[in-house]
């Protein structure tokens, strides 16, 4: 027979080296969440930038309307003032003012038109840089994901003692990379 304290104390070394783990899984852990902390972070940027580009767009739709409503009313006031010339003045009306009012508001027509079409360019480019910045965010937080999946199975390595797990996770995390990287190039 074998002493018991012997025996505890075996039982008990074996039982701490067991939940110890390999000493590789808890760095493995922590880069794994730099990585996934890193990602996180450009994803979230990508996701402000596309909402400061959207609101950029507003921005320039709402100047486009304004401008085009501008311009809108010019036109009026030109053919208000064409149609009286026209028309023939009664007596008591301003045909050199009526004149000046076509004219004015004739060469202001061109350039609003000009300026409405730009703000117009802008607004669109503006929309189409926001769609780009959420198509790259979208793939970051796959690649973000993807990290804290690897996170977790690297990290049940040391509870099931599984050979399987790590190479899941490191696919998982060399998936992320992927993801990642594909979301900054985008």
């Amino acid at each position: 027979m074998s002493d018991p304290a012997k025996s505890f104390t075996e039982a008990h070394e074996r039982h701490q080296h067991g939940r110890e783990g390999p000493s590789w899984v808890p760095l493995a852990a922590a880069v794994l969440a730099v990585l996934a902390a890193v990602s996180g972070y450009f994803g979230n940027l990508r996701s402000t930038e596309a909402l400061v580009e959207k609101n950029d767009a507003i921005v320039a739709t709402t100047h486009a309307s304004d401008t085009w409503s501008q311009y809108q009313a010019g036109r009026i006031k030109y053919y208000i003032s064409q149609s009286a010339i026209d028309a023939g003045t009664g007596p008591g009306a301003n045909l050199a003012r009526l004149r000046k009012n076509a004219a004015d508001e004739k060469a202001k027509g061109a350039p609003l038109m000009e300026k409405a079409k730009a703000f117009e360019e802008e607004a669109l480019r503006h929309n189409e840089h926001s769609e780009r910045l959420i198509k790259q965010h979208e793939t970051i937080e796959v690649g973000t994901t993807l990290f804290e999946v690897a996170i977790v199975l690297v990290s049940i390595t040391v509870l099931v003692g599984s050979r399987l797990l790590p190479v899941v996770g490191g696919a998982a995390a060399g998936l992320g990379a992927v993801f990642f990287a594909l979301g900054l190039t985008r």
